[in-house]
């Protein structure tokens, strides 16, 4: 499956959170919610990126650590920190985080630097306080471990 490249921000607002002490950023319109997934389920021979599965009002959402895709340290799973579920194309994930940081207008985006995300980064936001965040591509980043899941390749709809 092909990708388009990044798209410039259209919504003007972008949820922030951190990850392995990293600001990350993602636009709302890929946003779903925030929430705290107290009742997972592990699966058997899934990817390490995968942590397991839950029940979202109906959904089985799988929940992802993006950390491993984006070059950062494994995480251990935990029932009490909160996960930000990102959609793209009917596809949901939910990545747990260390702590989200809330909503940000964007309004100050810059071109990513070469760094450890390669293409999963549009840009690097500056935020109100004077930080900076990883404005990540959701798409690419669902495709990315959509296509090192095979759980998650045969939920796709043909």
């Amino acid at each position: 499956m092909t990708v388009p490249g990044p798209r410039i921000l259209e919504s003007g607002r972008a949820c922030v959170f951190t990850l392995a002490g990293q600001q990350l950023a993602a636009d709302i319109r890929h946003t779903r919610e925030v929430v705290i997934l107290p009742d997972r389920t592990a699966v058997p021979r899934t990817p390490a990126h995968v942590l397991g599965v839950a029940n979202l009002r109906g959904n089985v959402v799988p929940i992802v650590d993006i950390g491993l895709a984006l070059g950062l340290p494994p995480r251990p799973a935990s029932e009490t920190l909160p996960n930000v579920v990102l959609e793209d194309a009917g596809i949901q994930i939910a990545v747990p985080t260390d702590e989200v940081l809330g909503l940000e207008l964007v309004d100050d985006v810059r071109p990513p630097e070469a760094g450890p995300f390669g293409e999963l980064a549009v840009g690097l936001l500056r935020r109100s306080d004077g930080t900076v965040a990883t404005l990540l591509d959701v798409p690419r980043l669902i495709d990315a471990v959509r296509v090192a899941s095979p759980t998650m390749r045969e939920k796709e709809t043909p």
